[in-house]
């Protein structure tokens, strides 16, 4: 099926938008140098490598939905800060326990610094967990947009001379209005693409 684009009129330089996101992706594989590495008696050798996913501008720009990104950083941090803000607490209460203030305003000084890093600690602690929570959500709307977005961005055609996307009997837009568009399909369009 031939769909000539809008604005230049021409067919040769029209290509479907899955096509156009597909080719501008190429796995690749970096093999570094040896190293020796000292090991027992001898010496052992090993090779770095890296392997990768480049992505053209183009192929960018067309992405029909933002990036999936993992949560678990956050509630790593939250449970690690969770063993200091403990031995905080233990800290401030044992701090209280044996030196007691004389007056009223003394003892409230005493209670307030003590309590100043495990309540620092615990925030923290909830922080994090919030952050992990709101990634999560993030991700579980993306999830469920995705079909409608697919859908939505399958019907797309690109063309390469004029560097606009368009659907059949339509008008020329920007790849990031296009991808706007595809965004509100799956109801993500709030979402920024940091995050």
């Amino acid at each position: 099926m031939e769909i000539a684009c809008p604005r230049c009129a021409q067919v040769d330089q029209v290509q479907s938008v899955p096509a156009v996101f597909q080719s501008g992706q190429t796995t690749y594989r970096v093999r570094g140098g040896m190293t020796a590495v000292p090991a027992g008696d001898g010496v052992v050798y090993t090779a770095t490598s890296h392997t990768g996913v480049s992505v053209t501008a183009t192929a960018a720009s067309l992405n029909p939905y933002p990036v999936v990104r993992g949560g678990g950083c956050f509630l790593t941090l939250a449970l690690l800060m969770l063993i200091p803000a403990f031995a905080f607490v233990s800290f401030a209460t044992d701090a209280l326990a044996e030196n007691p203030a004389p007056t009223a305003g003394g003892r409230v000084g005493a209670a307030v610094g003590a309590w100043i890093f495990p309540f620092g600690a615990f925030a923290l602690v909830a922080l994090f967990a919030v952050l992990f929570v709101l990634r999560l959500r993030r991700n579980a709307r993306i999830r469920r947009g995705i079909p409608d977005a697919l859908e939505y961005w399958r019907q797309a055609w690109f063309c390469h001379r004029c560097g606009g996307v368009f659907f059949p009997r339509g008008e020329l837009m920007s790849a990031a209005a296009f991808r706007g568009q595809v965004w509100r399909a799956g109801d993500y369009a709030g979402l920024t693409r940091r995050r």
